[in-house]
């Protein structure tokens, strides 16, 4: 009985092991690939046939993996994002108008994307795919590939927290207790964070039918021609979705088998040495270094000289070096104790000893690497889920929040001094490291047995939640409750005329 037991898995497994896989990320945000880019190498390295769309081509891929480079394509879009100083100013766009601007850019990503000759050549591909992984990130029209090749679809996320990702395999979502990431409340809500959480759902999902969706639509009809079901519909055909979220970072939250996290498959301990002289100096900082970064989308360099200055005089006032990492070569009036480069190994820095303290933009993927290291924040928010995440830090006690529009000399070292030495950021950061590596398998292991297993189930269509065919009125109960209050209401009136009958004749006996 073993023996075949056995050999039913070995069976499994080579089936698994010799798909080929299509993985479309339009979105040229260097962070998203470099969450999705820790998968697809694993899979190509286990044999998988794997072929990548997208803007960042991986360097020194496995030999059968090929990529489809689209930055040509999405180049001025990119460089837009990187080389704009606008970004600064981004937090004083009103929230409602952030859906607009995330649309807009998701439409332009996949429209750029679909005029690549070698993405049009996919459609005719001859020899299939058994599996598409696609981006869910404003890009719904990618969906269309798997349908296309009548193959399962998984959806990847690079986020945890925005409200489409459960629709797509059926995942409760409530407003009272999810928050959407653009939004800087925690999980537990006073009523006036609920009903502006809630609002902001229903509205998100009203600009999505009537103004994202059609968009979206139409760009699947330009590639594939017509016949193909709205992108919404192709959205509940995933087989699985997989987002960038773990409950020690993210707050936690009902999941349906379907729904996988797979927060920090990105993260690994560090396996390459330091570059000699970032090596020198951290090993030289005799009272602790600090890490300053503000990501790949937020280039340092362009900050305003007045933010710009009120850092660098912050910097020359404090025992501790810093790392900088600067996107040119010279800095103006730079201190002593400042290092500046334009290339940092993240992991490799957080992981030296004598990294003290970790002054970030608020990304989820450097929060989720602080995580790993057990360094503490200090969070300068931009846009995006930034801001939540930083919010969350400060709230749940290990990290501290900046807000760009308050940064001064003295702001910034009093964030400095709360970051490094305030012993219950330091305790609850500890706690949090061993919350974050406490799991029966990494993340990574944990998004490829999930990718195999759908392959090895041909879809995995017994994870299919019935949520997913429940009209919207059904799925929240509205005919049921309606149906209650209308029994209650003919109760009611029914007790009402007996009684108007009893009292009448009471009263007619008495006038008799």
């Amino acid at each position: 009985m073993f023996l075949n037991f056995g050999i039913l898995m070995l069976a499994l497994v080579s089936t698994a092991q010799c798909a080929r896989i299509l993985c479309i990320f339009p979105w040229p945000g260097t962070s998203h690939m470099i969450t999705f880019s820790a998968l697809t190498r694993a899979l190509a390295e286990r044999g998988h046939e794997v072929v990548v769309v997208s803007t960042h081509p991986l360097k020194n891929p496995p030999k059968n993996y090929s990529d489809i480079n689209t930055f040509d394509n999405l180049k001025d879009m990119y460089d837009e994002m990187m080389n704009s100083d606008d970004i600064f100013e981004f937090e004083d766009v009103p929230i409602i108008f952030h859906p607009i601007f995330y649309w807009m850019m998701g439409v332009q990503s996949v429209e750029l994307t679909f005029q690549n000759e070698d993405v049009q050549a996919l459609v005719q591909d001859q020899k299939g795919f058994d599996l598409v992984i696609a981006e869910d990130f404003v890009c719904d029209a990618i969906f269309a590939f798997a349908h296309h090749f009548k193959a399962p679809l998984i959806v990847i996320s690079s986020f945890g927290g925005y409200p489409w990702q459960n629709y797509a395999v059926g995942n409760p979502y409530n407003p009272a207790y999810c928050t959407n990431n653009l939004l800087p409340f925690a999980d537990k809500k006073n009523f006036v964070e609920r009903l502006i959480n809630t609002a902001y759902t229903i509205l998100w999902n009203f600009g999505s039918y009537f103004y994202y969706y059609p968009r979206q639509n139409q760009l699947v009809e330009q590639l594939f021609g017509p016949g193909f079901p709205s992108v919404a519909e192709l959205r509940r055909t995933a087989s699985l979705s997989m987002t960038n979220s773990h409950f020690s970072t993210n707050y936690v939250r009902p999941l349906v088998p379907a729904f996988v996290e797979v927060g920090g498959m990105h993260v690994k301990a560090p396996s390459k040495p330091l570059p000699p002289d970032m090596k020198q100096w951290l090993d030289d900082a005799k009272d602790g270094a600090i890490y300053f970064s503000l990501g790949s989308n937020v280039r340092s360099s362009l900050l305003p000289e007045e933010k710009r200055t009120a850092l660098m005089q912050a910097f020359a006032q404090i025992p501790q070096r810093v790392l900088w990492k600067w996107e040119t070569d010279d800095m103006p009036g730079k201190p002593e104790n400042v290092m500046i480069s334009n290339w940092v190994p993240q992991m490799e820095v957080l992981a030296h000893p004598n990294v003290k303290l970790f002054i970030s933009h608020g990304g989820l993927l450097s929060g989720q690497e602080a995580m790993f290291s057990g360094v503490p924040i200090v969070g300068i928010p931009f846009f995006g889920d930034q801001r939540m995440n930083v919010e969350r830090a400060e709230n749940e006690g290990y990290g501290v929040f900046l807000p760009y529009k308050e940064i001064t000399i003295d702001s910034v070292l009093a964030a400095i001094r709360k970051g490094l030495h305030d012993k219950n950021i330091q305790k609850e950061v500890k706690r949090r490291q061993a919350v974050f590596l406490d799991q029966p398998q990494s993340p990574l292991e944990r998004a490829v047995f999930w990718t195999e297993y759908v392959l090895r189930h041909s879809g995995a269509a017994h994870l299919r939640s019935a949520a997913l065919d429940l009209s919207w009125y059904q799925l929240e109960l509205l005919d049921v409750y309606a149906f209650m209050a209308a029994i209650a209401l003919l109760f009611l009136s029914l007790c009402y005329l007996l009684l108007f009958k009893l009292f009448c004749r009471k009263n007619k006996t008495k006038i008799d």
